[in-house]
Formats: C-alpha cells, structure tokens, sequence
C-alpha cells in the first residue's frame, strides 16, 4: 500500500501524548499541520478503521465500478459476478500503474494502459501478453492479482472498508448509539435511497479533522459560520433546527438533533408548499419509521448532521432534503479533498424529488 512507502521522522509516545492534554482540553497545533503526525494518522487510523467508500446505488449491476480512496491509497469498488461487492487497490502488480482511470462505469476487465495486464472483477490476473515469451511460462498468476482489501461490509446500502484483517465486525464499530440516529434517514425512504447526480469533489486547505470535528458536535460554529444562512431566511430560526448533540465511542458524533416530535412539526409546516401530497409523503415517512423502528427514533424524526470517524460525514434535516454524505480524503496534512454524494427517496413523488435535487 502507498501510505506505508513514505518516509516520517517517528515520533515517540511520550511526544505524541504530550500534543493533547484533556485534562485542561487543549490540543497542540502541530495535531493539524506536523507531517510526521499525519504519517502516523495515514498508517494507525487509516490503515486500521472502517472507511466509507460510496453506496450500493452506485454499483447496482455486475461489473457496475466507482473509484474512491482510503487514506490516500486509490481503491477501486466493483460489483461482482455474483452480487459481492470488492475494493481493489488501484495499482497495477507489475509496475504500479493505475489500472482505472476513471471515476466510474461498467466492465469485464481492469486493463493496465501500460503493459496490458488485465485483471478480472474480483482482482484475479487474468491476462498476461506474451506470457511465455516475457516470462518463460513460470509466471504465477494466482499469486499477481490486484492488492484486495481484506473487510468490505455494507450498512443499509453504505459501504466501508478495512484494510486490517483482525478488524472488529463494522456494526460494533459503527456503535449502536450511532446507528441508533443513523437508521433514520436510511430506514425512513419508501423505496430506498438512491444518488442524485454526479459525485461533486473540490479541495479545502485545511486538515482532515476539522472536516470531521465540525459533523462530530462542533455546533458552536454555527451561527458564526452559517450566520448568512439564517439572515437571509434560507434555514429556519437555530433554536427550531437543533437542541442537543451527542458523542459516541470510536469517534462518532452527532450535532443539531432536535427533541422529539420537532422535527415532524417543521416537515408538516413545510409540506404545505406542496399541498396534500407533501403532507401525506411526511406522514408516511414517519409511519415508515413507526413500523421498523422504535417509537422514540419515530419521534425524533429528522436530524442534522453526524460523523463516523474517520472519514465519513453526513447531514440530513427532514425528509425533504436529501441525505447529504460527506467523504474526507487527506491530501497532507493542510490539503483535504471532499467527495460529497446526494440520496433522495426513490418513491418520493415528483415534485419532492426535484426540490430535493434543487436544495
């Protein structure tokens, strides 16, 4: 993998203990701009956590690819022959050269523009040209596959993977206090979540965590930052948004989740621009959640924003507004790249999906 073929002068524990002092909550600023901590971060968080890579409803049919990253090694998702899903590193076995070129599509082969080796769905060498002449016959294709990922799991539709084989399962990382908010929006649509558009992508120069900090509970930003968007009438008043957040293990959070039956509130207020089928999509949106889920998350509703470390973060507030999904890719330690994908419910009516696309 390309995160472990870069030099990094190691820090030792006791200086990386001394860079966050919790007892007094302060964090040293070389958290967010020393190189040789982002090597650590590449090789002890990346290489070690379950990362998002997309949703399923990018790669519904066999041969169906999209390309993503975990850390800053190129990964290839693809849908198998028979339904599985694998992620492949993007890197040929021979000289290196990436074997996809682009973001996404279908095909029956991985063909490196190289020298031609090409490789199959699952990663298996397929094709070698001039096998016998180059290498003689003694050339072990079993054994020059592309680099698999060894954990790939799928929640609801969202999919992750770990490059640690002795991983814990992706649920008990997930937490189930995270799940608990996250079935929400991937329980509540009628007929499933699917992705709006393209994948957008653009830079930001800053590090990686406070892309993260700011989904994980970092609501003080708000006003601040958001400040506009409130005085100009495009989000509703901060006090009817959110009331609470939450931390979980792992590094999860949650920010701006509003109490109970709130949220249902706003989404019938805002259906009357719709008529009565807004408000029959809202009631049974929640009728939805009622039927699969517990009362008290039915009561919740709609929700803000969340984060699941270390590289996955999501906003969703009501059942008219796609569910937004944030993926942070490091490029440094002052350089990160963010992919966001859109999902909207697939049953939605019309008019409700376009004013979702449009938001």
């Amino acid at each position: 993998m390309a995160t472990l073929l870069k030099d990094s002068r190691r820090l030792g524990e006791d200086e990386i203990r001394r860079l966050v002092d919790p007892d007094r909550g302060i964090v040293s600023g070389r958290m967010f701009t020393d190189p040789d901590v982002y090597q650590l971060e590449l090789e002890r968080i990346f290489l070690k956590s379950w990362c998002f890579l997309g949703h399923e409803s990018q790669i519904r049919n066999p041969g169906d690819f999209f390309a993503s990253a975990i850390g800053e090694d190129r990964v290839i998702v693809v849908r198998g022959e028979n339904n599985e899903i694998h992620v492949l590193l993007n890197s040929c076995r021979h000289r290196g050269l990436a074997v996809c070129g682009t973001d996404r599509g279908n095909t029956s082969m991985f063909i490196c523009p190289y020298h031609g080796w090409g490789y199959a769905r699952d990663g298996s060498l397929l094709a070698v040209p001039l096998l016998k002449e180059a290498y003689h016959g003694n050339l072990d294709k079993s054994a020059m596959g592309l680099v698999r990922v060894p954990n790939v799991a799928s929640y609801k539709g969202l999919i992750f993977a770990n490059w640690d084989e002795d991983a814990m399962p992706l649920e008990q990382y997930l937490t189930p206090e995270q799940m608990w908010y996250l079935d929400l929006p991937l329980v509540g649509a009628l007929g499933g979540l699917e992705v709006i558009g393209p994948v957008m992508k653009y830079r930001i120069s800053t590090n990686w965590k406070l892309a993260s900090e700011n989904f994980a509970g970092d609501d003080y930003h708000v006003l601040t930052t958001h400040g506009s968007a409130f005085k100009i009438g495009f989000l509703p008043p901060y006090d009817m948004v959110a009331d609470y957040i939450a931390y979980f293990d792992n590094g999860h959070g949650m920010g701006d989740i509003p109490k109970p039956g709130r949220a249902l509130q706003n989404d019938l207020q805002m259906a009357q621009m719709f008529g009565p089928e807004g408000v029959e999509y809202v009631q049974a949106y929640n009728q939805r959640l009622r039927e699969h889920l517990s009362e008290r998350q039915a009561e919740i509703h709609g929700l803000g924003e969340g984060n699941i470390f270390p590289n996955m973060s999501w906003i969703k507030f009501g059942c008219f507004h796609v569910l937004g999904l944030y993926s942070w890719h490091p490029k440094g330690p002052n350089e990160l790249e963010v992919w966001q994908i859109c999902l909207f419910d697939s049953a939605a009516p019309l008019a409700i999906r376009e004013f979702a696309r449009t938001q």
